[in-house]
């Protein structure tokens, strides 16, 4: 019998290191991107994606699969499409170092908006009917609330990130995870009513979709 994905125990984690880029390489047309560049990364770093030329990849969370002393493949990153992806062009590769990551625990609540379908319509003299064509999607954005502790670790990392580009990390049980990339905006005012714990809130405007990673193998 399949069992129903849940999200329920998964635990929220925010980088708290600066994400520094590191030189830019040409990326190639493959169904698995390959950057070349003098490569200090190894396989299986977890990297955010930065590029001027490429725009459907910026802010995109990849691991690494392949390390050599030229060029680094990402895994589950396609640029075969010439259209979107024309040669010649460049990203930059921000590492995500293990050991910078705090943990933001007592999530009371968690979710994802926007990412909605955004559409034109076609009305015609000689058509009954009008016609819908896709514009993209709407923005997306990630809000979160953690009790609030007036000396925690958790707090004194939302606060000196606030305003800034940065990553979170949804641990899941299973052992995949999920990548958030865009501006957090910190409230640390926290919530005060009868009855009810003290949460603080977290807006973050995303680059994008979230990335999901499954377990390294």
């Amino acid at each position: 019998m399949r069992k129903v994905p849940l999200p329920d125990g998964a635990k929220l984690y925010l980088y708290t290191a600066a994400l520094t880029a590191l030189a830019a390489g040409e990326v190639s047309n493959a169904a698995r991107a390959v950057v070349t560049v003098a490569n200090t990364l190894a396989v299986k770093a977890v990297v955010v994606i930065t590029s001027e030329d490429y725009p459907e990849l910026e802010g995109r969370v990849a691991r690494v699969k392949v390390a050599t002393a030229d060029n680094v493949t990402l895994d589950d990153v396609d640029t075969s499409d010439l259209t979107k992806f024309p040669p010649g062009g460049t990203v930059s590769l921000i590492p995500l170092v293990a050991d910078d990551w705090q943990r933001l625990p007592y999530i009371a609540a968690f979710g994802l908006t926007g990412g909605d379908i955004k559409t034109g319509t076609s009305s015609y003299l000689d058509v009954p009917d009008d016609q819908e064509f896709s514009l993209g999607r709407n923005a997306r954005r990630l809000e979160y609330t953690n009790s609030w502790k007036q000396d925690g670790a958790a707090r004194a990392a939302l606060k000196a990130s606030d305003g800034m580009e940065s990553v979170h990390r949804l641990d899941f049980k299973d052992g995949s995870a999920s990548y958030y990339v865009g501006e957090l905006t910190y409230d640390d005012t926290p919530s005060t009513e009868k009855g009810a714990e003290m949460t603080t809130k977290s807006t973050v405007l995303l680059r994008g979709a979230p990335t999901n990673l499954p377990k390294a193998a």
